[in-house]
């Protein structure tokens, strides 16, 4: 409702005035702002907008993901700081099970927070 009204006042208002139609009976629109308020003491919120930042290592990390009597095997392999290694397990694996279909990852560790957003200049 509210991004209706904010379209609404884009398009249609004035001076920050949105002119809405009323009906007092007769059909006839309504078509007199109202003075504005006079200001709030407290400040608007400051606009922010949430970041990520990586905080740690990436690691590498594999799961063998072939299918087994109507089920993934799903064995993970350990997580590594180079991919070398988990080719290595994946190779390994396959040879003592006889699996194929294996799935590579990497995972980070991240941290969310808030940072004020910048104001572009027009």
């Amino acid at each position: 409702m509210s991004e209706h009204l904010n379209r609404l006042m884009c398009s249609c208002g004035r001076d920050g005035v949105l002119l809405v139609r009323t009906s007092d009976g007769d059909g006839a629109a309504f078509n007199a702002p109202q003075a504005e308020s006079p200001p709030m003491s407290t400040s608007a919120p400051t606009p922010s907008r949430l970041e990520i930042q990586i905080t740690g290592i990436r690691k590498h990390v594999a799961k063998c993901i072939t299918e087994i009597d109507g089920s993934e095997c799903g064995v993970r392999s350990a997580a590594w700081d180079t991919p070398m290694q988990t080719n290595s397990w994946m190779r390994e694996h396959a040879a003592d099970t006889g699996h194929k279909l294996f799935e590579k990852r990497t995972e980070e560790p991240v941290s969310i927070f808030s940072r004020p957003a910048q104001m572009r200049a027009q």
